[in-house]
């Protein structure tokens, strides 16, 4: 099946008019950097699917004309942790459904009366989830996290963007080529494994956590600001 997001060389079709994949990359990143940094003061609204659709056309709306429209097509993805396999991403047909099913058990989720290491452990399984649905053709890892970043301060646990976006990209050796730190993308790839498959949920986790005690030391750090003030 002939993919009619992509040219011919394999380069995402782009508003930008780039034709080279490696300059495309670098774009997406510079745009959609303040885009991802803002999202929480631009979009108000119950999370749920409409708002990941949003989030999409608000980070890549300037980049591809699409954006924050589902994929029409299947993907195949090759990952480095599993090595050069793909996960079964949810055929375009299932994916509004099984956004619904799994954003409703994550409204259901009574947030409040959870510890930070219950709320991490959870939070985390549900955002691997919702990523493993892959609902665009690209962008999914960037509007997943501005989601749950949208989620988490909407239900009193407010995450630190910046401790994720930190590690979006796989750190390397210059030299050896040898992979220094796993990609955050990574990290949701052995996180979303189906149990057959040893899932390791850990490495995300302990990311998902990370951002989320920062989130809480800012909040802190605000509120006694305006109380000494």
């Amino acid at each position: 099946m002939k993919d009619p997001y992509v040219l011919e060389d394999g380069t995402l079709k782009n508003l930008l008019g780039i034709t080279d994949y490696e300059e495309l990359q670098q774009a997406e990143t510079d745009i959609g950097y303040v885009k991802l940094i803002n999202a929480n003061r631009e979009i108000h609204q119950e999370c749920n699917p409409e708002l990941l659709r949003k989030v999409h056309k608000h980070i890549f709306g300037d980049i591809f004309d699409w954006a924050g429209e589902y994929r029409t097509v299947p993907l195949y993805k090759t990952e480095v942790v599993i090595p050069g396999l793909s996960l079964e991403y949810a055929k375009p047909e299932d994916i509004e459904f099984k956004l619904e099913d799994i954003m409703e058990k994550m409204n259901e989720f009574d947030w409040e009366a959870k510890g930070i290491d219950e709320i991490t452990k959870n939070f985390s399984g549900f955002i691997a989830r919702m990523w493993r649905i892959h609902p665009f053709r690209d962008g999914n890892t960037r509007a997943t996290l501005t989601f749950a970043s949208i989620f988490a301060k909407q239900h009193g646990f407010e995450m630190d963007m910046s401790t994720l976006l930190d590690h979006l990209g796989r750190v390397e050796d210059e030299e050896t080529g040898r992979i220094l730190r796993y990609s955050l993308r990574d990290k949701l790839v052995l996180a979303a494994l189906d149990e057959k498959d040893y899932p390791e949920p850990e490495h995300f986790e302990a990311l998902i956590k990370r951002a989320i005690e920062h989130g809480i030391n800012e909040k802190i750090s605000s509120l006694s600001d305006i109380i000494e003030r």
